[in-house]
């Protein structure tokens, strides 16, 4: 998610409209306007997809975390922060 947001080139062309921000899917002002769209599932299968895990993972993050460009600094964030939460 973090190569999506900050890194689109690095991928390859099939995942340039796979995930779909709030922005592009409401047209009038929602609270989540900036997180990615959560899809809904019916299956088990379903909710390990990329399209919901990672949007959901990463709508989760705080924004500080988000924010960072640096890959090797948001791992490091991203490590550091989830020691946190589980310690």
């Amino acid at each position: 998610m973090h190569n999506y947001v900050h890194h689109m080139t690095k991928l390859p062309t099939v995942f340039s409209g796979y995930i779909r921000e709030n922005r592009l899917t409401h047209h009038h002002n929602i609270r989540q306007r900036d997180y990615f769209h959560t899809y809904i599932v019916k299956s088990e299968v379903g909710k390990r997809a990329i399209k919901y895990k990672g949007s959901k993972l990463w709508n989760n993050l705080p924004a500080e975390i988000k924010n960072i460009q640096s890959t090797q600094s948001f791992k490091y964030k991203l490590k550091t922060y989830l020691l946190h939460m589980f310690v």
